[in-house]
C-alpha cells in the first residue's frame, strides 16, 4: 500500500505540473467534467432507481430526472459549443462574484469606520483598498474572461501538485 500511495502522489504531482503548464486546457476540462459527472449521476440513478422505489425514496420523476441527466450530459459531452458556452458562463459568474465580493468589502469597511468603538476600526483602509482591487480585477475579468481560465486552471495545478506532495509525504510515513 506504501508503493501505490507513493506512485499515485507522483502521478498527482505530474498531472499538477502539466495542468499549471496548461492552464487554459486544465480549466476548460470543467465542462467535461461536469458533463461526464451528469452521466454517471443519470446512470446510477438508472441503475439504483428500482431498489430506491421499493424503499419510497424514489418515483417516475426520479427516473425520468437520471434519464434527462444523461441525455444533458452527452448532449454536453459531444458538443464543443456547449462546453465553451457552459466555461464562458462559469468565467463571467467569477468575474460577477468577484466585484460583489470587492462591493461588500468595501461597503462592510465603511459600516466599521463609522461604527463607534469598532475592535477593528483601524484597518477599514486597508480593507476599502483591499476591496476597490477586488473590484478592479473583477471588471477586468469581465472585458477578458480567458484571464480567469488561465487563473483557475493555474491554482488548480498548484493544488493538484501540494496534494501529490502531501500524498507522497503519507506514503513515505506509512
Amino acid at each position: 500500500m506504501k508503493v501505490i500511495t507513493i506512485i499515485l502522489g507522483g502521478l498527482l504531482v505530474v498531472g499538477g505540473i502539466y495542468c499549471v503548464f496548461s492552464p487554459v486546457a486544465t480549466y476548460s476540462a470543467i465542462s467535461w467534467l461536469i458533463g461526464l459527472s451528469m452521466v454517471v449521476e443519470g446512470v446510477g440513478g438508472i441503475i439504483t432507481w428500482s431498489d430506491r422505489r421499493k424503499l419510497g425514496l424514489a418515483n417516475g420523476w426520479t427516473l425520468a430526472g437520471a434519464i434527462i441527466s444523461i441525455l444533458l450530459g452527452v448532449f454536453l459531452l459531444g458538443s464543443f459549443l456547449m462546453r465553451f458556452a457552459v466555461d464562458m458562463f462559469i468565467a463571467y459568474l467569477i468575474a460577477i462574484w468577484l466585484v460583489v465580493a470587492g462591493v461588500t468589502r468595501i461597503v462592510a469597511a465603511i459600516a466599521v469606520r463609522n461604527s463607534e468603538g469598532a475592535a477593528g476600526a483601524k484597518g477599514w483602509i486597508g480593507q476599502v483598498v483591499l476591496g476597490v482591487l477586488i473590484v478592479i480585477l473583477g471588471i477586468l475579468c469581465i472585458f477578458n474572461p480567458l484571464s480567469i481560465w488561465a487563473g483557475v486552471g493555474l491554482m488548480l495545478g498548484l493544488s493538484i501538485v501540494l496534494v501529490g506532495i502531501g500524498t507522497i509525504m503519507v506514503g513515505f510515513e506509512m
